[in-house]
């Protein structure tokens, strides 16, 4: 008799691929951030009280403190007197993702209720970016500074790059004073150092997820 070959069930390599992910996305697990010294840093404080005032730099301590909370519980717990009243600086928050919320129909009530909470993970990440931007835009001006020859007018203190200096014979276009060529090896150091100090920030804020 002749013996039955086993079937091989063969998975294509598209349910390979999504096994694969959803694999991967079970191992994943959200970072979790050391808030209580976040919210210590005076940029992360100014950051929010810029964006919302310091009634809405409170409710996001509340949210981070006490976690999803349903709206008008949070407008009560804040000493505000209507949930309305809350809304304007949660919407100043949201704005910017700090707080999202999820809205549940209670019972057949034609209306939803709002459950608020906190984004700690996109403050570090606006924080960040900023540092990032500052840096890139200091990167930019040495680049710029180190690959042009600029004079300045002592009289007005305006700035003339090399070609407008010899349009008008190195003097001044405002006041008619001769030109100094500028030292820019200062300006330079000042840049390094900012970028210096802001890497040291992004680490810094780095080392909060625990």
């Amino acid at each position: 008799m002749a013996k039955k070959k086993k079937s091989k069930v063969r998975m294509s390599s598209k349910r390979k691929n999504k096994a694969h992910k959803s694999r991967k996305v079970r191992r994943e697990r959200p970072q979790k951030i050391n808030t209580k010294r976040l919210l210590a840093l005076d940029e992360a404080v100014k950051y929010i009280t810029d964006l919302s005032g310091e009634k809405g730099l409170e409710i996001f301590r509340y949210l981070i403190d006490h976690g999803t909370m349903e709206e008008n519980t949070l407008a009560k717990k804040m000493k505000f007197k209507k949930a309305n009243a809350i809304r304007k600086f949660l919407y100043k928050l949201y704005n910017k993702t700090l707080v999202s919320y999820i809205r549940k129909k209670k019972g057949s009530k034609a209306w939803y209720t709002y459950y608020w909470s906190a984004n700690p993970d996109r403050l570090m990440f606006l924080l960040k970016k900023e540092y990032e931007d500052e840096i890139a835009q200091a990167k930019k001006s040495i680049e710029l500074n180190k690959a042009n020859d600029f004079y300045i007018c002592n009289s007005c203190n305006r700035r003339y790059d090399l070609n407008s200096a010899l349009e008008n014979d190195f003097r001044c276009y405002n006041c008619g004073a001769p030109l100094s060529h500028m030292d820019l090896s200062e300006i330079v150091e000042d840049k390094d150092s900012r970028i210096r100090f802001l890497k040291e920030k992004i680490d810094a804020l780095s080392r909060l997820v625990k």
